[in-house]
């Protein structure tokens, strides 16, 4: 299945929807769209890789580069994972997607904490555990300068 990238916005964030595969042939579009989001000014990003049936460590390689670029300028990266059960999913895990990414299961799950922020609810007890989780989470380290979200 070739690669598909396409985004919008919610909550104020910027969310974006990959489907197909993400390896050596398709992995530039992904790095170009990534990196023109962020330039332009999106520093909150959603990515959505639920639908994505194989990611090698090339495409890992883009989500990893595209997070760094955000945190130096101060945005956040959120990722949407495939179900519990795929390929896809085991693989990044693998590759430890857990310890560097803030993930979720869903795109409503990522935005739950700004779509209760937005609409003045109380945040949900999973998405405050998760940000807390997630703000636990050793981050990588570029030198001698810790990696902020």
């Amino acid at each position: 299945m070739a690669l598909s990238v396409s985004y919008g916005e919610r909550y104020g964030w910027t969310v974006v929807q990959v489907a197909g595969e993400v390896d050596i042939s398709g992995v530039s579009a992904l790095r170009e769209r990534l990196q023109r989001l962020v330039t332009e000014g999106c520093l909150r990003m959603v990515v959505d890789i639920s639908r994505v049936d194989f990611c090698d460590s090339t495409g890992f390689a883009v989500l990893v580069a595209t997070r760094r670029m955000l945190s130096s300028r101060g945005g956040r990266l959120r990722l949407v994972l495939p179900g519990p059960e795929t390929h896809t999913r085991k693989i990044l895990q693998l590759f430890g997607i857990q310890r560097i990414f803030e993930v979720h299961d869903s795109v409503d799950d990522a935005l739950a904490d700004l779509r209760a922020a937005v609409l003045g609810e109380p945040a949900p007890a999973a998405a405050a555990a998760g940000a807390d989780a997630a703000d636990a989470v050793p981050r990588p380290r570029e030198g001698n300068k810790a990696v902020a979200d």
